[in-house]
């Protein structure tokens, strides 16, 4: 199975912050696991970024940047298409993990169920469940898509799991396993 990685932002573009931390960071280090697991999982894998960088040129709108994510999955001929986020909400209450797919995407609502399936598996966060959106990137990639929220790095509790190393690991466990069982 070919599987394309994006982790969210990058280079110029923070995501969002709090608690000391900023989603870029976070998502990468989530995002290269995933991939090394993939790996050893005999997929073949792609990510939009292994780096702290603009997928982009500098100076970029933000729908060429997402244009660009889908670019790379779809010239891959990736199976599946996942972008890891953190969520974040301006009252520090919210918490919580969600995955988002594309309305009428059956395929990608399938992929979601896997991988929040397994996120929820890992206890500790609540679960806000399957959601259906209009993102960019699950829109524009030919192969079933999703966005994966992590938790909230706008919430202390879900902060301090997104900042702590087992945590990242478990994450990124967890979303390789939903991958692996959508495969099957």
């Amino acid at each position: 199975m070919k599987v394309c990685i994006d982790p969210g932002h990058g280079g110029s573009d923070p995501g969002a912050c709090g608690n000391g931390l900023k989603e870029k960071d976070i998502t990468l280090v989530v995002a290269v696991k995933v991939r090394d697991y993939l790996t050893a999982a005999g997929c073949e894998v792609i990510m939009t970024r292994e780096t702290d960088n603009d997928v982009g040129y500098a100076g970029d709108s933000a729908a060429e940047e997402l244009q660009d994510r889908c670019d790379i999955s779809n010239n891959f001929g990736a199976d599946v298409f996942v972008s890891i986020h953190c969520n974040s909400f301006g009252d520090p209450g919210p918490s919580g993990t969600e995955t988002i797919y594309s309305d009428g995407s059956v395929r990608g609502e399938r992929l979601a169920n896997c991988i929040q399936t397994q996120l929820v598996g890992l206890g500790g966060l609540v679960n806000r469940g399957l959601k259906v959106t209009p993102l960019y990137v699950t829109k524009h990639t030919d192969a079933p898509a999703v966005l994966t929220e992590l938790a909230f790095i706008s919430n202390p509790d879900d902060a301090e799991k997104l900042a702590d190393q087992d945590w990242q690991d478990k994450f990124a466990r967890a979303i390789a396993r939903g991958v692996t069982d959508y495969d099957t």
